[in-house]
């Protein structure tokens, strides 16, 4: 794939403002790589479905700014997610030109992390960055812009994150955007593991909140999420616990739905596929029924109106010898515990959906989860829940899962995802 070259004099001359009509902007070339693929085809189709508008605040960005939770951090629906995990200087610049086209009265950009645990050269990364306010103020000139700068959550990168990050100070000097550190309140809690899991990968509640707080001046409120010490019973992976204890940290404000289950929920932007309903996403990728339960005081403590659950799927593919009756009983104590806690609370269950052989996984998965299906139909009524059957919707002649619905025969394409909105539209209303 061609790659994008430009030189530090063409972006601080097209910075600086020179009174020249600006040429039309050329196409940005596809990236040259992708850490994974088939998430950046997931968010990139999301992103694709949900529109940015002129009173919108947007964060754009890589790892940090795709896992916040903006909208509930600071209570304003306004407030976009247009982060994607895993992406470098060159994956924004590709897509940022349709964020833009929204004209959005504030964006605030956070990428450059990658670029240095992969090896791009720092100039090459300051370019880029260049290049994204230059398009972006191109596209839309009324756009206030602010960049987060990168942190150095480990030693090993902090000379390359403390060059890059010293760059970009100065090609802010052109007044085109403001320049914000996070890197120096963070950096120490992240080292240490108090803002964060898995040497920095992930930041847990305390360390949203700490990140919320070098911002909020621009965003122009208050942060509203707060630390909360969470105990586990059991040893979850890292993920897991840390958007578990960013849950924590969100005000227990009582929401209408609540979209509960594992990555098919984390990876939707539910807000924004249905903006006119107060709806939350608890959504943890890789969870499972067990998982769900031990985190479900955190959900009942919003008293919802309607919660809509899907899991399963994490279960089997960790268990082969998991059988339908198994996880039934791992989703009646789910069932009943909901039940207890939210009796007025109305709980919808929506089917496993099958996979597509695209996926490592399939080899026997269908089977079981159409058993699982028939379980949760027929309890439907004893248990007090309704139950949603997305499968007819979504599968091809074979019962497996559409080739257009999906990427690696597992997680839902944009076009997968439509359906799934649709199929909920009536219940969620």
């Amino acid at each position: 794939m061609k790659r994008l070259f430009m030189t530090m004099g063409v972006v601080l001359a097209a910075l600086s403002g020179c009174g020249q009509k600006e040429p039309a902007l050329e196409q940005v070339p596809e990236p040259s790589y992708y850490k994974n693929a088939t998430y950046f085809t997931e968010k990139f189709g999301m992103y694709d479905m949900i529109p940015v508008v002129e009173n919108d605040i947007v964060m754009v960005g890589d790892d940090y700014i795709d896992r916040g939770l903006w909208t509930e951090f600071f209570g304003m629906n306004n407030i976009k997610n247009r982060g994607i995990t895993y992406d470098g200087t060159e994956h924004v610049l590709y897509r940022i030109d349709k964020i833009a086209q929204g004209k959005p009265a504030k964006l605030f950009l956070s990428v450059g992390y990658n670029d240095v645990v992969r090896g791009v050269e720092v100039d090459t990364s300051v370019v880029r960055i260049g290049e994204i306010f230059n398009r972006v103020s191109k596209i839309s000139p009324k756009t206030k812009l602010y960049y987060i700068n990168a942190i150095a959550s480990s030693e090993e990168i902090a000379g390359k994150i403390e060059e890059l990050n010293s760059k970009v100070l100065e090609l802010s000097r052109s007044g085109l955007f403001e320049y914000i550190d996070a890197d120096t309140p963070m950096r120490d809690g992240i080292r240490s593991g108090k803002y964060s899991y898995n040497e920095g990968l992930h930041l847990n509640g305390a360390g949203y909140a700490a990140f919320c707080q070098v911002f909020e001046r621009q965003i122009g409120v208050q942060h509203r999420n707060v630390a909360v010490e969470w105990n586990y019973e059991n040893e979850f992976f890292d993920y897991y616990k840390a958007r578990a204890t960013i849950f924590s940290s969100c005000p227990a404000d009582s929401h209408k739905v609540v979209m509960l289950g594992d990555s098919m929920n984390n990876n939707a932007s539910w807000g924004e596929l249905f903006p006119d309903v107060d709806l939350i996403n608890r959504g943890i990728s890789g969870d499972t029924a067990g998982g769900i339960l031990q985190r479900l005081d955190e959900v009942i403590s919003h008293n919802p109106e309607k919660i809509f659950l899907l899991t399963g799927p994490n279960d089997f593919i960790n268990d082969k010898e998991l059988t339908p009756e198994g996880l039934w009983a791992s989703y009646e104590k789910l069932v009943t515990a909901v039940r207890t806690a939210l009796p007025e609370t109305e709980l919808y269950i929506e089917s496993i959906l099958p996979m597509n052989p695209k996926s490592r996984f399939y080899e026997g998965y269908n089977a079981r989860a159409a058993a699982e299906d028939e379980i949760l139909a027929a309890a439907a009524e004893k248990y007090g829940f309704t139950f949603i059957d997305l499968v007819p919707s979504m599968v091809d002649g074979n019962n497996d899962l559409k080739d257009e619905y999906t990427s690696d025969g597992l997680h839902l394409t944009a076009e997968g995802y439509k359906v799934w909105m649709s199929a909920l539209e009536n219940y969620i209303r």
